[in-house]
């Protein structure tokens, strides 16, 4: 904690000087970078003529199957910076257990979370917030090294929270891009036996050829969630003239004293594809020229003498043409290596919050791990959409190969291992290219070879119509899904949950339709879901008392979990509207969605998420990018799923004893700033904390107000 608070200071006093500086410059116009602007488009280039150091940034993510590229914002934006530090997400649209780094669970269903093919290590997936994924590695490209390092704090350091990430990119040549992330962050919490630390770090490298192409990263992920079991009574936050004793946060009473949840992620991710084609040359509006076409074929001694000569009879004039290469096919490989483990810790096993010891004689403590392995490789045949002017789609066949091992105790405490092998046959069809349709279609099967019948049908339209300037975006996208559930919803062992069960496959249909105006978009969605498959939270009268006389107190409940399946099919329909407006310097943005599920036991959902945020936008000075506003987040009042520390994970309340949450705001109030390569903000989090209902999760309570501060600066070596 003084290492935070001495890079703070030290921050402080860098960030004051520059802003001395910075203000007695801009009489003098000078002219600082619009990162923002060029962010908007995928990538910065920032020129300064008084400055010998060329920088430019290009960022871009890729599909996890095929290593395919699609241009990302870098993390240089100002808007919304001040939204990065929390758990439940930019909108707020996650339920958390209070603290920074929390486990959470999203409030909005969209079946993504729920994609039993796409990894099978469930337990990571509470933890999203702080692990590093495939999909979200962001690659890059730069004329000069980048570093980046942000600072966020919140609180003091008894109970404060503080994040430090660093991010750093460089290149070597043209082609070849590499950097690092690291994450780190740790918070104390504001409430017993809340604290919650990770690490994760990850290492990446591409190379970007015309012909060949590679992208690889490993990732190596470390956190501890410590766990309460929750308040012993929720009165002490709704109800706190219920007791002669005023209670701070940290005095509440909890659960459990020394348990502990800890994650050890390993991922190497390598993908790469070798293009066939020819060249062509194309004329400075990027045409093809008509008779270098057939000539700039030829590759070896001499082409680039031919395809000139063809270029200038062409085109009537001494210059030259610029040779661009078609891919007409590629050869795609993509491996994907994890090794990770789980471990459940309790010093000082808690038997007044369990409802089973499996064991029967577990002593003071309990230490239960599991391990997962899996090597997966897949082997791609594309043929390119476009190489001619009659082939308007593109088109993969594809094979996966994954060997999987899941390794948990035995009644004797001895670790088992069960092996599995997976393969996966599949194609893709997809149109990209063109202003206006695109498409994308893939359907793959899926078998051990003993079990068939999971599959996996999803795909994507898309329309982008010009009207005048603009121009209306339809999208339409869902999938048709038939999987067994995952391995550790079927088979899961430790001292205080245990399972082998043989669950039905899940089989899910999803449509939804979007549609985009200028500053409104609109989604509208459906989904059918048959075995819809949950863990269920367990719970059962104790004997341990309160300082109420209610009965159905959680200090007097005993909790288990297990596995479950919807006796019938669970409809959803979703719409959302994103609304933004702007008039002058006063901008509003809103975030609401209404969803209705037939079956609240077996998928609990709040009926209205609402986010709104209202700001100013100005400069000072000219130079100094101001946002001063406000936002709220808000859902209405619903049996929200509880959290279980058996399992680090969430899970659908008993029936019997369920509580609600929600129909309480979460104010906050901010002033965002940016100043050429540094952003910054000031906050007060939770500004309307008073008694009520300031829960997200059952008997968790979210942290009460209190000041947050950030700052990001980006360094050009």
């Amino acid at each position: 904690m003084k290492l935070f608070r001495t890079i703070y200071l030290l921050a402080s006093i860098a960030l004051c000087a520059m802003l001395a500086v910075h203000t007695a410059n801009a009489q003098n116009r000078f002219p600082g970078s619009n990162m923002a602007a060029d962010n908007r488009k995928g990538s910065t280039a920032e020129k300064d003529s008084t400055e010998a150091i060329p920088r430019g940034l290009t960022t871009w993510t890729i599909d996890e199957r095929f290593g395919t590229i699609t241009p990302s914002v870098p993390d240089t934006v100002p808007h919304f910076f001040q939204n990065d530090n929390f758990t439940e997400g930019r909108y707020g649209e996650y339920n958390i257990t209070g603290n920074l780094g929390s486990p959470r669970v999203a409030r909005i269903y969209n079946g993504s979370q729920d994609y039993m093919m796409a990894s099978q290590f469930v337990f990571e997936k509470p933890y999203s917030y702080v692990l590093n994924s495939v999909n979200d590695c962001v690659y890059t490209n730069t004329k000069s090294p980048i570093t980046n390092i942000s600072f966020m704090s919140q609180g003091n350091k008894t109970n404060g929270d503080d994040r430090l990430r660093v991010n750093f990119a460089t290149n070597a040549g043209k082609r070849v891009g590499m950097g690092f992330k690291v994450d780190y962050l740790y918070g104390k919490g504001y409430f017993a036996q809340q604290q919650q630390s990770s690490i994760a770090s990850k290492f990446y490298g591409s190379y970007r050829g015309e012909k060949y192409q590679m992208h690889t990263s490993y990732v190596l992920d470390r956190t501890k969630n410590a766990e309460n079991g929750g308040l012993e009574d929720d009165n002490y936050i709704i109800h706190p003239e219920y007791f002669s004793t005023k209670y701070s946060p940290a005095d509440m009473p909890v659960r459990m004293k020394a348990a502990f949840n800890r994650l050890k992620l390993n991922t190497l991710y390598l993908t790469h594809r070798y293009n066939i084609g020819y060249y062509r040359s194309l004329d400075a509006e990027g045409n093809p020229l008509p008779e270098a076409k057939s000539i700039a074929k030829a590759e070896g001694a001499g082409a680039d003498s031919i395809a000139r000569l063809a270029e200038e009879k062409a085109t009537g004039t001494d210059s030259v043409a610029v040779r661009s290469f078609v891919p007409v096919a590629a050869f795609i490989h993509t491996m994907n290596v994890q090794h990770n483990r789980r471990y459940y810790i309790d010093n000082r096993f808690a038997r007044d919050f369990y409802l089973n010891d499996f064991y029967g004689d577990t002593g003071d403590s309990i230490h239960d791990m599991t391990r997962y392995i899996s090597v997966r490789n897949m082997l791609a045949i594309e043929m390119s959409e476009g190489f001619k002017k009659w082939v308007k789609t593109g088109m993969r066949l594809y094979g996966i190969h994954e060997f999987a091992s899941f390794s948990l105790p035995d009644k004797n405490r001895s670790m088992q291992t069960e092996h599995f092998n997976y393969i996966t046959l599949g194609a893709q069809l997809m149109r990209e290219q063109g202003r206006v349709f695109h498409y994308n279609v893939l359907g793959e099967l899926r078998t051990t070879g003993e079990d068939w019948g999971e599959f996996n049908v999803e795909g994507n339209l898309s329309f982008n119509i010009p009207i005048r300037k603009d121009s209306l975006n339809i999208l339409a996208r869902g999938y048709v899904r038939n999987e067994k559930p995952a391995y550790y919803y079927r088979h899961f062992h430790s001292t205080t949950a245990w399972w082998d069960e043989d669950l039905s496959k899940v089989f899910r249909t999803r449509i939804e339709g979007e549609l985009q105006w200028r500053k409104t978009r609109v989604i509208v969605g459906a989904e059918t879901i048959q075995h819809l498959t949950f863990w269920q939270q367990v719970q059962q009268m104790g004997n341990a008392g309160t300082d109420t006389e209610d009965a159905t107190a959680p200090g007097k409940m005993l909790y288990g979990v297990r596995p479950a399946q919807a006796d019938k099919n669970v409809q959803l329909i979703q719409i959302a509207l994103h609304q933004d407006f702007r008039l002058g310097p006063l901008n509003w943005e809103n975030r609401l969605t209404f969803q209705k599920s037939s079956d609240d036991r077996a998928l609990p959902l709040p009926m209205f998420n609402g986010w709104s945020n209202l700001y100013l936008l100005f400069r000072i000075a000219k130079v100094l990018r101001t946002e001063i506003g406000a936002d709220v987040r808000y859902f209405t009042r619903y049996y929200a799923p509880a959290y279980s520390p058996m399992i680090g994970g969430y899970a659908v309340q008993d029936a019997d004893y369920r509580t609600k949450v929600g129909n309480y705001p979460w104010v906050n109030v901010y002033a965002n700033f940016h100043l050429k390569h540094c952003r910054f903000y000031v906050m007060m989090g939770h500004v309307n904390c008073g008694a009520g209902q300031y829960f997200m999760t059952p008997h968790y309570p979210t942290n009460q107000r209190v000041f947050r501060f950030g700052i990001s600066w980006n360094f050009f070596n």
